[in-house]
Order: structure tokens, then C-alpha cells, then sequence
């Protein structure tokens, strides 16, 4: 019986039984703890010097315990970015992430909902969030138009220098994951979050 493999981007990937060299080596080092290569990483295999530094970055924003936004704002954040580049690998990933971390799974998919459906600058209700959002919507669609005074308002709704430039990085971090991900056409693999 011949066992049918799922597609995992439109490019042709190199499964992770048979790298060799420095793509075997880039395996290696971005596995997780189960052996596996995320399909991520697979669709990335016609490059593989780019997919460690690639990680390397994703873990240095959002797994740093220097991070002074919570992991759960993080992960809001980047599935936001998601969201509006529509990318659904990254969005369902990280909104399993948001409302795992969040620790209300229910209250998580509404705020989820709200995004999808651009209903959230009524539904959120803290100051905080909202500005992060509505930052995270300019730089996101419209980068040319931000300003000194965006990072103004952020800093009134308590956000530090280093909290901003953690969003920052988050906002731009995402819109090259999401283009990566849909410029591939890579798709969900089995795990879905963390």
C-alpha cells in the first residue's frame, strides 16, 4: 500500500527523511520536541540557510522572557497581522496560541471573531489593546502613514519604548511570515498552536 503524502506547499519540498547537508542541519535545529519539522520550515527547503535565522527571530520576539508585552498580547498581535494579510496557517496557529495563553478560550474566539470581522474597536474595551490594535492595523495596511504621533498615543495607552518596539517588530515579523507563508502556499500541517 502506498502511503499518499499531504501537500505542504505549491513548491517542491524536501521531506525531512531525506535533507541532507545544510538543509538536514537546518532541520536539526528548528524540530520540535516531538522530532517533527512545521510545515513552516519544510516549505521554506529551497532555502535553507534562511530557515534558522528565520526562527531564531520568531523565538527571540515571541518566546523571550525580555518581552515585556504578555504572550498573550503578543500572540494577539501577530494574529491580527495574520488576519489582515489573510493568511489562515498563521492566524489559526497563533489564535490557538492567543487563547491558550489568554486562558479563556471562549472569551478568546470572540475577540478572534471581532478581528475577522472588523467589529473590534467596538467590542475592546481596554485602552491598552486598543491601541495596540489600531497600531498594529496602520503599520500593517498602511506603513507609509505612520507617525510620530501613533507612537505618541501608544506610550499614553502605558506602553514602554521597549513594549512598542516589541510590537513593532511583532507587526513587521508577521507581514513577512504571512507573505511567506501564502507566497508559498504552505499548509496547515496536523498540530494547530502551540
Amino acid at each position: 500500500m502506498v502511503r499518499e503524502e499531504k501537500l505542504v506547499a505549491w513548491v517542491q519540498v524536501t521531506p525531512q527523511a531525506e535533507a541532507q547537508g545544510d538543509l538536514k542541519d537546518a532541520y536539526d535545529a528548528v524540530k520540535g520536541s516531538d522530532g517533527r519539522v512545521e510545515n513552516l520550515y519544510l516549505a521554506m527547503s529551497q532555502t535553507p540557510k534562511a530557515i534558522k535565522p528565520a526562527d531564531d527571530h520568531y523565538l527571540a520576539l515571541l518566546h523571550n522572557p525580555d518581552n515585556p508585552l504578555t504572550p498573550w498580547l503578543s500572540e494577539l498581535v501577530s494574529t491580527y497581522v495574520a488576519i489582515l494579510c489573510d493568511c489562515d496557517y498563521a492566524s489559526a496557529n497563533h489564535g490557538k496560541n492567543y487563547c491558550t495563553y489568554l486562558g479563556d478560550p471562549t472569551q478568546g474566539e470572540q475577540v478572534l471573531a471581532a478581528l475577522r470581522a472588523e467589529t473590534w474597536e467596538q467590542s475592546i474595551d481596554d485602552p491598552a489593546v486598543l491601541a495596540a490594535l489600531q497600531y498594529t492595523r496602520k503599520l500593517s495596511l498602511t506603513p507609509g502613514q505612520v507617525n510620530a504621533d501613533d507612537i505618541a498615543n501608544l506610550r499614553r495607552a502605558g506602553y514602554c519604548d521597549k513594549g512598542i518596539s516589541y510590537i513593532v517588530q511583532l507587526v513587521s515579523s508577521f507581514a513577512y511570515w504571512a507573505r511567506m507563508i501564502n507566497g508559498l502556499g504552505t499548509q496547515l500541517g496536523d498540530k494547530i498552536g502551540l
